[in-house]
């Protein structure tokens, strides 16, 4: 026993690459402590100590928390580790799957906001052939600026807890019969597309159908859009199309994007015969 070799809490710090305070907040929340305290309460530790704290970093290296670690220090037999470590799986999977969807919303915010950059005539009026889509939406109530806006709270508040947020941009559908009035500001519901491969459970969904679409770009702030309008119905008619389906109207660019309202952007796109 005389012979036998202690470290200090620098030496072991220095030894496993942590920091001396790492060391010391371990024994202060009994995770694990020296076997002798010198004077002045230095702490003196053993090379098996060396060689379970290497262990305990690792564990820790893995994202097991400290509660847990506690736990199964208390015990340590291989059954109970294989358990630890599976618990920690399971639980990194579920990280991986959340990181997974923040990734995917990053990337389809990025590839539309270059889209965006690329577009050379915002006034261009363009027809093209879109899928069938499914969005979950919100019914608009107009009565007051409030109502309208709480409206809109609500469909991000559920957007994010679908976590289909930010992915696609939340839209305003107006049906073809408040088209045909020209009341382009009748917003009938808030929308949001649901992703191919979205697994959940949507209450309230609406069909956008498979057809052909005319489409152009708002500039400018909400108060001009009726002339983006104007001009997309213009269009439809110039080429011998009409008006067969409900427009929607979705945010590119706007508080997120811009600081001046002149700047912000609107893609509009009516269903078309």
């Amino acid at each position: 026993m005389k012979n036998k070799i202690y470290l200090s809490t620098g030496e072991l710090a220095q030894m496993l690459g942590v920091t001396k305070q790492t060391v010391i907040y371990y024994d202060k929340i009994g995770l694990i402590s020296p076997v002798k305290r010198g004077e002045k309460h230095y702490r003196y530790y053993t090379l098996e100590q060396a060689d379970e704290l290497d262990s305990i970093l690792t564990f820790r290296n893995l994202g097991v928390p400290i509660s847990v670690l506690k736990e199964y220090l208390s015990v340590r037999n291989a059954e109970g580790c294989i358990e630890m470590l599976k618990k920690q799986e399971e639980r990194v999977n579920l990280e991986i799957q959340k990181l997974d969807k923040i990734r995917r919303k990053i990337e389809g915010r990025s590839k539309l906001l270059n889209q965006i950059l690329k577009v050379k005539d915002f006034e261009k009026v363009e027809f093209s052939i879109m899928g069938k889509e499914w969005y979950m939406i919100e019914h608009c109530i107009e009565k007051d600026e409030k109502s309208y806006m709480q409206s809109f709270i609500s469909i991000c508040n559920r957007s994010k807890e679908l976590q289909i947020d930010f992915e696609n941009p939340i839209c305003s559908i107006i049906t073809q019969e408040a088209l045909m009035l020209g009341n382009y500001k009748k917003t009938a519901y808030f929308g949001i597309k649901i992703p191919e491969d979205f697994k959940g459970d949507v209450i309230n969904k609406f069909e956008r159908p498979y057809g052909t679409y005319a489409s152009t770009y708002h500039k400018g702030s909400y108060d001009s859009m009726y002339l983006s309008y104007e001009r997309l119905i213009k269009g439809i008619k110039e080429q011998g199309y009409s008006v067969c389906g409900n427009a929607y109207e979705m945010d590119l660019l706007s508080t997120l994007t811009n600081a001046n309202s002149d700047e912000y952007l609107k893609l509009i796109y009516i269903q078309v015969c």
